[in-house]
Parts: C-alpha cells; sequence; structure tokens
C-alpha cells in the first residue's frame, strides 16, 4: 500500500510540471507567433518603454488576452521595495492600469 500510495505521489508531481512546462511553450508560442506578425511589441521594448516610470527589477510577466486586447501583465519591485503591477497594452505599449501592491 505504502509502495501505491508513493507511486501515485510521483505520478502526480510529475503530472504537474509537464502541465507547467506544456503551458509554458504554448504561451511562447503564442507570443512569437503574435510578435512576428507585428501584432504586439517585444517585451524588450515595452520593459524600455516603462523603465523611465517605473525603474526597478522585473519579478513576472505574462501575456494575456482581456477584451480582445493583447496585454502584457508586469510584476515589477522598485528601488524602496514596493511592489507594482503594471497592465501594458501589447500593441502600444500604452500602460492602461497600474496597482500598487501591499
Amino acid at each position: 500500500m505504502r509502495r501505491f500510495i508513493q507511486l501515485y505521489i510521483n505520478s502526480f508531481v510529475l503530472f504537474i510540471f509537464s502541465t507547467h512546462y506544456i503551458l509554458a511553450d504554448t504561451d511562447y508560442n503564442q507570443a512569437k507567433k503574435l510578435l512576428d506578425a507585428g501584432e504586439i511589441l517585444s517585451l524588450e521594448k515595452i520593459l524600455a518603454n516603462i523603465s523611465t516610470q517605473y525603474p526597478g527589477r522585473v519579478l513576472e510577466v505574462e501575456l494575456e488576452t482581456e477584451d480582445h486586447i493583447s496585454l502584457y501583465e508586469i510584476e515589477l519591485i522598485d528601488s524602496k521595495g514596493q511592489v507594482w503591477e503594471l497592465k501594458v497594452n501589447a500593441r502600444t505599449g500604452e500602460i492602461i492600469d497600474r496597482e500598487q501592491d501591499d
């Protein structure tokens, strides 16, 4: 019984990790497709544009779609230790929304 439980746990962990990598690969492929089609700006350009208003270290970036608009959701930490979450229009580079996390 103990062996069965360990096998089940190992299988579950493997499934979780493999699903994460598959989703990450799919996200990358989708982002590359949009970038190659000229639908979005590169993340490099977006980060260069926002760095003057929001200098800091990037913690996380996600490419999402809301109301048929591609958005970069960027989480960063500034020099004061404040964490910011920015929503940036991926096509224009315009900052749509910003929140300071607690």
